[in-house]
């Protein structure tokens, strides 16, 4: 194995991280949206306590991606860069306007006042987000790149429903870490049994997208198609088990278990995409070998990742572990 290609393994590997933790985040931001009836208020709370610790550290594995992607493969930067900035600037305006939303939020003045516009602006932001990701993913895969007109890869068809795609996993995934939140408090209780039906319908919405996506996968990504089926097939499989087997352990009360679940079905639809597109970064501009950086600055760029995964992996556990569930004071309105 390559220098390159270790690199682009770990790459994946913070990719995946950032789908089921930072992805979890931005479905929470769309069940904030569709929340409706007289426990709207109380689940907005909810995914408000569930956030409130991590939803900025967990965007450290996009930065890491990203410096990662210009440091070993500066070629494949500059054309993703250049062709793709209106989905990417998308993406980077959703996450900057919903993090300062959600602040801004937490210190609003009531129900009617500056905070239930700041409320929208969260939820709308963190739907922008996963949607603009998904668009870059499906140009990737295409090679159908925006050099001439920079709104094309919002308009095709592909692209389209790789957005709404993405849109609706991040919402399975958020439904289902938030039934064990919810679970974890008295006061959330009553929760548990609207968000098992909003992670149902979660994973009803990405299997249609899904079958939706397939035949548009073989019509304008031929070359990922055809990889797809010699590769990727066992990660289908692996993610359309963890989704079912998810679904069976919400209604078991296993919630625990059904997050690992829920986990492995997202993780099974990014590795099945990667395993496809590899060796292209940018279908027909870009491979792995010819973007890659000189040897020296990769061995380097692997040796200097480690080092800071010593300081980064142990932190994050430790976080996440400290803030399990949310603290049962912030779910009290009063």
């Amino acid at each position: 194995m390559s220098a390159a290609d270790l690199l682009l393994l770990v790459m994946v590997g913070g990719l995946t991280a950032y789908a089921l933790l930072a992805g979890a985040d931005f479905g929470a931001g769309v069940w904030d949206l569709l929340a409706r009836g007289r426990g709207a208020a109380d689940q907005r709370r909810l995914i408000s306590a569930a956030l409130g610790p991590v939803w900025e550290a967990n965007h450290v594995w996009l930065i890491f991606v990203l410096v990662a992607l210009f440091s070993g493969f500066p070629e494949a930067f500059g054309i993703i860069g250049s062709t793709l900035e209106v989905p990417l600037i998308c993406a980077l305006v959703g996450i900057v306007l919903r993090g300062s939303a959600y602040v801004y939020r937490a210190y609003g003045g009531g129900a009617a006042g500056p905070d239930r516009w700041w409320g929208h602006l969260f939820a709308v932001a963190s739907t922008v987000t996963p949607f603009a990701l998904g668009v870059t993913g499906a140009a990737l895969a295409t090679g159908d790149l925006a050099e001439s007109d920079p709104w094309r890869p919002l308009t095709n068809s592909f692209g389209l429903v790789c957005g709404l795609f993405a849109v609706t996993v991040t919402a399975f995934l958020a439904a289902v870490y938030l039934c064990r939140d919810a679970a974890g408090s008295p006061a959330t209780e009553h929760l548990v049994p609207g968000m098992r039906r909003r992670a149902l319908a979660g994973a009803i919405a990405s299997g249609a997208l899904a079958a939706v996506l397939l035949p548009l996968l073989w019509s304008h990504a031929p070359v990922v198609a055809d990889r797809f089926a010699d590769r990727s097939i066992p990660f289908a499989v692996l993610s359309a088990g963890g989704g079912v087997a998810a679904l069976v352990l919400l209604w078991r009360h296993r919630f625990t278990a059904a997050r690992l679940a829920a986990g492995l079905a997202v993780a099974g639809v990014l590795w099945g995409w990667a395993a496809a597109q590899y060796p292209d970064l940018v279908v027909g501009r870009a491979t792995a070998a010819s973007a890659a950086a000189p040897h020296a600055n990769l061995v380097a760029m692997l040796i200097a990742i480690a080092l800071g995964m010593l300081v980064i992996v142990p932190s994050m556990l430790l976080l996440f572990r400290l803030f399990a569930l949310p603290d049962p004071d912030a779910l009290d309105p009063h």
